[in-house]
């Protein structure tokens, strides 16, 4: 019996000890939050026109919609708090087929710039997704999440220094179009 209550002690004191060792390391703390993810507000919408001339909603071929972003980050950091910060975004586009298309497709461009705390491009990308609409459906939501950044972080960096920008890549015409339809719908407010 005295053999028991000594082995229980013995690895009960054992493992207060082995708990306290973990008070007097240093531990590192993270290297921070991710990045903010925001939908440019003049690119967040799409329409491809028919081509010629008109532009009401007749002559709609397929519009697009940013609705959600979201990104995730991973840090493999050095001894000396450098390192690297691998990013991920995920989105949804809604997706939406007018009247004038026949082929059921629609093709979609969009970019991911991650910038500095100075809103200074560091990266770029542009990205295609299409969507292929069956039978009679008009609407879908296609989500995307291939988009991966390796971005390079200095000494007390983290995340909360870059700001990720996404938007559709839109022709002058599709800009002005975006920018057109706000001031309007301000307008009527």
């Amino acid at each position: 019996m005295k053999r028991r209550v000594l082995s229980v002690f013995t690895l009960v004191g054992l493992g207060l000890l082995l708990a306290a060792c973990g008070l007097f390391t240093k531990k590192e703390p993270p290297p921070g939050p991710c990045s903010r993810a925001v939908i440019l507000g003049d690119a967040e919408h799409m329409v491809q026109f028919r081509d010629g001339p008109g532009r009401d909603i007749l002559d709609i071929s397929y519009s697009g919609r940013l609705i959600r972003i979201f990104a995730d980050c991973e840090y493999e950091m050095n001894k000396d708090r450098t390192g690297v910060m691998s990013v991920r975004v995920y989105l949804a586009i809604e997706a939406e087929r007018g009247p004038v298309n026949r082929d059921r497709i629609a093709s979609y461009r969009y970019f991911v710039t991650l910038t500095d705390a100075q809103r200074e491009p560091v990266s770029k990308n542009v990205f295609d997704l299409a969507a292929q609409f069956p039978g009679n459906v008009t609407r879908m939501v296609l989500t995307d999440d291939t988009v991966e950044m390796k971005v390079p972080i200095g000494a007390g960096q983290s995340g909360k220094n870059f700001t990720i920008f996404v938007g559709f890549q839109l022709s002058d015409e599709q800009l002005e179009f975006n920018r057109r339809t706000r001031l309007d719908q301000q307008r009527a407010r």
